[in-house]
């Protein structure tokens, strides 16, 4: 019945996504609001981000009597200025950058529950049933821009190979040891290559198996999500099913399917033209799938997931400042109103102008060389994903128009971590914790690269680990989680 009732909430999502009216327009004479937007940047600022965003203001000021002045700010410039009060109106917040639910906790996010759907009623209905994402104790604090919200893993595999070559069919969904005689075909064909190859990190994606509680090593497996042990933390050794794909990879070493340095290199080059990688993306994603930038054809096999958890769902959200006036708090929330209910709009802001960056096709949307180069950016940095167009590999390689639907449908399937948004408060343990994440580390790249039995290793680094305090900071973590699960009964 639960299923059921997710289903229909997320079915209506899409189905008012698509069949929103226009925006009211906005009397020419009539000055519009200017609004201050940090954006999320892992450096520099995309080459054309004027002539797009002077474009942008022009429909916005029509349409609804907005502007905005976007600034590019990175992990660290988020922190610095939010410590020194810099000015604002939204923001981007997440979970691993400009931390939501700390920020929001802190005061300095703007309390939306009335104001959202008294203001944006359009914009409430396009988000529901996800407001929880955004909301701390019963209030909201941010409009969630809705993107993939649990975790899924995919092997990125050489379809050129394994089915026009191999005669194989690639599954939407496969079990971790299923890749094993993959490599031995490849390796068999090509002795002198390692199928596997990969750098010190291992694969990645592999450790969203479990939720992690303290750094890597102190977990919550989702396969334990509903069941009596869903908020029982342990250390990772005891998670069975990272245990065995850390068995599995140390079996691919010996047998060479991975590269003998992979614990010490930190190069992972395009140009070896791997033909299993991995990675986390959500079902139809085609942004490896390029044949002119992969050197082959990719299809996607999903090994993990979807799984999903506070952190994973709070991916993307836009934050108002709580000093703002309500005069710009309404006119943030009539601008992420018009991003979720205006496609063309939104994907201006996503991709660029069309015909200079990007081009229609199909229903979706191709990135011309010039949208590579000079308006490339991830989408929910500027928005909801699921607003906008989903992106093509090419004419010869397109996306499904539907994708998202199709995402949200499976998520009514997705195990959901039971600690309910719980944060670890370690400033009472950073010595301990430095100390053994010193030990982690000394021991991590054998383990994800396959180097070092599994078996052999963990029970030598677990020892260390103990003697180290190990026990004293589970049992801070459990308390810790347990006091807050029942604070919010």
């Amino acid at each position: 019945m639960k299923k059921s009732i997710m289903h229909m909430s997320i079915m209506t999502i899409f189905v008012f996504l698509c069949c929103m009216g226009a925006v009211l327009s906005v009397s020419a004479e009539e000055k519009p609001i200017q609004l201050i937007w940090w954006v999320y940047s892992t450096g520099d600022t995309p080459n054309d981000l004027k002539p797009v965003l002077e474009k942008a203001n022009e429909i916005s000021a029509e349409k609804i009597g907005v502007t905005v002045d976007m600034q590019f700010k990175t992990e660290e410039q988020f922190s610095l200025d939010m410590t020194i009060g810099e000015y604002y109106d939204m923001t981007f917040s997440c979970d691993w950058a400009n931390d939501f639910d700390d920020n929001a906790r802190l005061g300095y996010y703007y309390d939306l529950t009335d104001l959202v759907r008294e203001s944006t009623p359009d914009l409430y209905a396009a988000i529901d049933p996800w407001w929880g994402i955004g909301t701390l104790n019963e209030r909201i604090y941010g409009v969630p821009m809705l993107k993939d919200l649990g975790a899924e893993v995919f092997f990125r595999l050489n379809s050129d190979y394994f089915e026009d070559e191999k005669g194989l069919t690639i599954p939407e969904a496969m079990k971790f040891e299923d890749l094993e005689p993959m490599l031995a075909m490849y390796k068999e064909d090509h002795p002198d290559q390692y199928p596997l190859h990969m750098s010190q990190s291992g694969l990645s994606g592999m450790f969203q198996v479990h939720e992690r509680i303290v750094s890597n090593y102190l977990v919550i497996p989702y396969s334990k999500a509903g069941t009596q042990d869903g908020t029982t933390i342990i250390p990772v050794w005891e998670d069975e099913e990272y245990m065995d794909m850390l068995r599995c990879l140390h079996r691919w070493y010996e047998a060479g399917y991975i590269n003998p340095d992979a614990a010490t290199t930190t190069d992972l080059p395009y140009s070896l033209h791997n033909p299993v990688r991995s990675g986390t993306a959500w079902t139809g994603y085609k942004g490896w799938s390029n044949p002119e930038t992969v050197g082959f054809n990719v299809k996607l096999s999903r090994y993990i997931g979807p799984n999903m958890s506070r952190a994973t769902q709070q991916g993307s959200l836009i934050a108002i400042n709580a000093a703002a006036s309500e005069e710009n708090a309404k006119a943030c929330l009539k601008y992420m109103e018009l991003l979720y209910t205006d496609r063309e709009f939104r994907d201006l802001l996503a991709y660029g102008i069309e015909g200079v960056h990007f081009r229609y096709y199909e229903g979706t949307v191709i990135r011309t060389s010039k949208g590579a180069d000079d308006y490339l950016m991830d989408t929910f940095v500027t928005g909801p994903a699921v607003s906008a167009s989903v992106v093509s590999a090419g004419e010869n390689n397109l996306a499904d128009p539907d994708q998202w639907k199709k995402v949200y449908e499976a998520y009514a399937d997705a195990k959901v971590s039971d600690t309910q948004g719980f944060s670890y408060d370690g400033e009472e343990t950073e010595s301990v914790r430095a100390a053994l994440y010193a030990i982690w580390e000394n021991y991590y790249h054998e383990l994800v690269t396959g180097t070092s039995d599994p078996d052999v290793i963990m029970p030598e680094m677990a020892e260390l680990m103990y003697a180290a305090g190990l026990q004293d900071l589970i049992d801070d973590a459990q308390s810790q989680l347990d006091l807050y699960l029942e604070s919010i009964k």
